[in-house]
């Protein structure tokens, strides 16, 4: 059950009377498991609620409404979402190849397909079994991502330690029955799940199409964080491009649009990207798949229409080593518009996690202070870096820390259009 703690004014659970202090037991006669129950139950038309009111008496409520039409009510942290812990092991695993002293939060390993559902966390189903499978199907929790890795169990088990994310396609395949909307990935570790391993992942994925709608390929992250832990490899320049070749001759035989590689395997390869049409709806760019892709398209845009300016400045433009190139290249094309804007490009190597580390979201202000002197009155920093909705960077940093210890201000950049938006503004700043 779940205490009602609010009820939004003019809302159909005003016109029903109901209180704050009512309990909401359930829907259609079962208990209510979480506050994904009330938000399914919300988006329909037809339902019976359950309520015990404060007084005591229990009601069945039938209710009639606009699917779009909301219940109003808000309640209590007894059914908010609790994440459930990862029951793997993986040799891969990122959390446990963190340095010490990192705020609590980054340590902890879950694997929710609630958070998959509200988050777009991608999880393995370590820790779900039939019941839990039948609740996604009956709430539609749609589209879910989920880490496949190998469909060979073997490779599977010895990749995550856990027999039971080994059965992960059998779940899939129950889901995708279910009409159940799945993108997918693969962190690919070198010689464990690549070549023909792979090979056969993607294929047995594509059979599930077209529930499984994408899939991302992406290579394993190591850090120098990892005594005691497996003996990974990284992928090189030769090995990055087989990589490459093998997914993309299989996405064009399947006709495009299922499976890619993310932006570092290319980076690896010394390769340009594709094409910003290749990437369809863009569903895996969380995944860095598209990523660059989608900064130059929305750069290129944005420059065409911003306002010149003659006015001299000066700022710098913090990132990491993979996207330097990228990233001078298309400030090279501000000239045009702003020829005494000069900008200044600060690539730092990570040693806090180590150097084999080089995209911008790992980059943290220890190794930004260490690296850099006699800033600019702006700082330019890419939103990536920055924990969520926050100020705050990996190491516990925050954006006023940094502004003090390199004297410059920080502006946080939200991808190419924000960037060019921000030289613009302060190019034309009286």
């Amino acid at each position: 059950m779940a205490k009602i703690i609010a009820i939004d004014k003019g809302s159909i659970g005003e016109e029903l009377g109901l209180e704050v202090g009512d309990e909401l037991l359930g829907f259609n006669g079962e208990k209510i498991v979480d506050v994904l129950d009330y938000v399914y139950y919300d988006s329909q038309d037809v339902f019976t609620m359950n309520i015990k009111a404060k007084q005591g008496d229990t009601v069945d409520i039938e209710i009639e409404k606009e699917e779009d039409e909301t219940l109003g009510l808000t309640l209590d942290e007894s059914v908010q979402l609790e994440p459930m812990r990862c029951k793997n092991k993986c040799v891969f695993c990122f959390v446990d190849q963190l340095p010490k002293g990192m705020r609590e939060t980054l340590y902890v390993k879950d694997d929710d397909y609630r958070l998959s559902f509200v988050s777009g966390n991608y999880v393995t189903f370590s820790n779900i079994g039939q019941k839990e499978l039948d609740r996604i199907a009956k709430l539609h929790l749609s589209p879910l991502y989920i880490s496949v890795h190998a469909y060979d169990k073997k490779v599977k088990t010895k990749l995550v330690s856990n027999p039971e994310s080994a059965m992960v396609y059998e779940k899939m395949k129950f889901l995708a029955s279910h009409s159940i909307v799945m993108h997918t990935q693969i962190v690919l570790c070198k010689d464990l799940n690549d070549g023909e391993i792979l090979l056969e992942t993607l294929t047995k994925l594509r059979e599930l199409y077209p529930q499984v709608q994408s899939v991302a390929v992406i290579p394993v992250g190591l850090t120098c964080h990892r005594n005691g832990l497996y003996p990974l490899k990284q992928f090189d320049e030769n090995s990055s491009r087989e990589v490459i070749r093998l997914v993309e001759d299989f996405n064009k035989n399947c006709g495009g649009n299922f499976c890619w590689c993310s932006d570092e395997f290319y980076i690896k390869a010394g390769l340009d990207m594709p094409d910003y049409k290749e990437y369809g709806d863009f569903c895996q760019i969380e995944n860095g798949v598209g990523l660059c892709a989608e900064f130059v398209n929305s750069f290129d845009n944005a420059l065409s229409k911003a306002k010149p300016s003659d006015k001299a400045m000066e700022l710098a433009i913090i990132t990491g080593q993979s996207f330097k190139g990228i990233l001078t290249g298309l400030c090279k094309t501000f000239k045009d518009k702003y020829p005494n804007v000069k900008i200044r490009i600060c690539d730092i190597y990570n040693d806090f996690f180590g150097r084999s580390i080089t995209v911008s979201g790992l980059v943290t202000p220890t190794d930004i202070i260490k690296q850099v002197s006699d800033m600019p009155k702006y700082t330019l920093i890419p939103s990536t870096m920055l924990r969520e909705f926050t100020d705050s960077f990996l190491d516990g940093y925050t954006i006023p820390q940094l502004e003090e210890a390199l004297n410059t201000k920080i502006i946080v950049s939200h991808g190419g259009e924000s960037l060019v938006k921000i030289v613009e503004e302060l190019a034309n700043k009286e």
